[in-house]
């Protein structure tokens, strides 16, 4: 089955998309702002979309991949961090046997 990406309204183009957005033949487009041939409602959910190229400078360049989390820690880094929390850590499991004796209240 076809994935009919006209039928989609976030992706169907915009009215705006067919007008007059030819290049010109003098060179770019004004303040750096490279626009698709073809736009879509789905452009409205980038970023980089409607910013001049090089306000931001390389870091437009660098691509993510799609993923849902974003700054994981590397393992060195937590292992820094972790062991010594484990290691240092008290270990309060030895006293929940003896705990009713010692919440016991006499009267």
């Amino acid at each position: 089955m076809p994935f009919m990406w006209r039928q989609r309204a976030y992706c169907a183009p915009v009215p705006s998309a067919f007008a007059a957005q030819q290049p010109r033949a003098g060179g770019g487009s004004e303040s750096g702002v490279r626009r698709p041939l073809l736009r879509s409602n789905s452009e409205s959910l980038s970023v980089f979309s409607e910013i001049p190229d090089g306000l931001l400078g390389h870091t437009t360049s660098v691509t993510m991949g799609n993923s849902d989390i974003f700054f994981l820690p590397k393992p060195s880094n937590l292992l820094k961090v972790a062991l010594p929390a484990f290691v240092f850590m008290p270990n309060l499991t030895i006293f929940t046997r003896a705990f009713p004796f010692y919440a016991h209240t006499s009267a």
